[in-house]
């Protein structure tokens, strides 16, 4: 048997344990809205009880010390006769009391009176003088003849020691108090509740309204309107924490989305850019390898001027594929290598290189505001040199022959240096000097290079070796016509954050 009864008793763990998750599982299906009056409910009806059991349990022993109190009283004004006067007087007593005698001799008892309210009389037992309920003075229950009845009683001798005198009282007029009283209370909170729930459901609405706003607009916002914010109430508590909170990563995730939307058109835009750079030199090289493979360079000049026009292109997709990986160096955030660089030497060298390319012109290194002198910082010499000689190439490129081009270099305060690049060219638009920076931007949006034209790509270096020293770059008008591009850099660059977003920021020259 013991082996049979055992899996029964097991089994029932698991089915209290399924009903109580789901009994949980249905509590938190319901609305806050319910469970929060429910919980209100609760804990007014509970105290609603408590108070009423207490207020009970006082009351009785309030009306039980009452009924005490008037059997002394009353056993006081009779001690005074004997049984034998008490016979013959027959002593008058309120109708609700009980008097008996008991007399020490015989033991026998006598009624002096009966409490003419009650349907059964006290069950009196036969006491001795010596009984403790005798001689402590002090009350005592008993019950009813034929009956479930209490009584409270006291008993004392009389004065002549012969008779024992018990006083009863009944307790069915105080349970009955005790009980009107717990059903009226119980009305009361019935009726307490209700209003409770009905002013409670009706100030829990209206507490949540701002949070059903909220929900309505976090559904608005689950749908794609990122536009969407929520109202803030004009109270200084948690809901309206909650909703300038909201508010605020609504905000920033709008600006995330449309931060992500603008770097995917940029890098889409980069990706076809460079793919056209990249399939313009590559169809130039298979165009004339497929006339070398065909037989269409018949003598010994026209395959050189092939190999020629190959080798150039090689060399252009070379340039671009450099460029490229500058970038992509420079958007992986790699350490510099910092040490003291004079940016005057800079200047210097860039100016004679580029006069070595372009003797024609007039290149010169001066300071800004004077004679050129040593312009110290902190910085990677190889990268600021190569934005020296992108500014030079730059405006060499993109200006007419002959056009004479400054390179200026100083110190703008005790923490920053200045590099300014000035040419007396055609310039550049006011509504184009932000885009001058963006990656393959042309003035001239068409896809051909022109003379002697670059890639795109040699601004969009400077800019982002200038941001990783903690630096500016932007354009400015020449006096008198032309394009300026000013640098100001940190005499010792501080650690920056990380440019996560600029992996697929355009930046390029004019």
């Amino acid at each position: 048997m013991a082996d049979l009864t055992a899996p029964a008793a097991d089994a029932t763990v698991p089915s209290a344990a399924l009903r109580e998750r789901s009994l949980t599982r249905r509590l938190r299906a319901m609305p806050l809205r319910w469970r929060l009056l429910g919980v209100t409910l609760g804990l007014v009806a509970a105290a609603l009880t408590v108070t009423a059991l207490v207020i009970s349990a006082l009351l009785r022993v309030y009306l039980l010390n009452q009924a005490e109190q008037e059997l002394h009283v009353y056993a006081a004004s009779v001690a005074s006769f004997e049984a034998a006067e008490l016979s013959e007087t027959q002593p008058r007593l309120p109708s609700g009391f009980t008097l008996r005698t008991i007399d020490l001799d015989t033991g026998k008892s006598r009624s002096l009176g009966e409490a003419v309210t009650e349907p059964d009389q006290a069950d009196i037992p036969a006491l001795r003088a010596n009984d403790p309920r005798v001689t402590d003075a002090a009350t005592f229950q008993v019950g009813s003849v034929g009956g479930d009845g209490q009584w409270i009683a006291l008993a004392q001798v009389d004065q002549a020691g012969t008779d024992i005198y018990v006083f009863a009282l009944p307790l069915r007029p105080l349970d009955s108090t005790v009980n009107r009283f717990l059903f009226f209370a119980t009305g009361i909170g019935a009726f307490a509740l209700l209003l409770t729930a009905l002013v409670g459901w009706y100030l829990i609405r209206r507490t949540f309204r701002p949070l059903t706003r909220i929900e309505d607009t976090a559904a608005q916002i689950a749908v794609g309107d990122l536009t969407q914010r929520v109202d803030v109430p004009d109270t200084d508590d948690e809901v309206a924490s909650l909703s300038r909170s909201l508010n605020a990563m609504l905000a920033r995730i709008e600006q995330s989305f449309a931060v992500r939307e603008a770097n995917e058109e940029k890098m889409r835009r980069f990706i076809a850019d460079a793919s056209h750079e990249l399939r313009t030199p590559l169809a130039a090289v298979g165009g004339y390898a497929e006339l070398y493979r065909q037989g269409a360079l018949p003598t010994t000049d026209a395959v050189t001027g092939a190999m020629g026009r190959i080798e150039s292109e090689a060399h252009r997709m070379s340039g671009l594929v450099e460029d490229l990986l500058t970038l992509a160096r420079l958007d992986g955030e790699r350490p510099l290598e910092l040490q003291t660089v004079d940016l005057a030497v800079l200047a210097a060298d860039a100016a004679q290189d580029a006069r070595t390319i372009a003797p024609g012109r007039h290149i010169v290194a001066t300071g800004i505001n004077g004679p050129i002198e040593p312009t110290e910082l902190r910085a990677d010499e190889h990268q600021l040199r190569q934005v020296v000689t992108n500014l030079v190439t730059n405006a060499r490129v993109h200006t007419p022959d002959g056009t004479p081009i400054e390179i200026l270099v100083g110190r703008v305060d005790a923490q920053h240096v200045a590099l300014h690049v000035r040419d007396h060219g055609p310039g550049i638009p006011v509504d184009a000097r932000a885009d001058v920076f963006e990656r393959f931007y042309r003035a001239d949006r068409s896809r051909s290079r022109g003379q002697g034209g670059g890639n795109g790509l040699g601004l969009a270096i400077v800019h982002a070796i200038i941001e990783a020293h903690g630096g500016t770059v932007r354009v400015d008008e020449t006096p008198g016509g032309g394009a300026t591009v000013v640098v100001a850099l940190p005499v010792a660059p501080t650690q920056r954050e990380p440019r996560h977003h600029r992996a697929t920021q355009g930046t390029a020259d004019s």
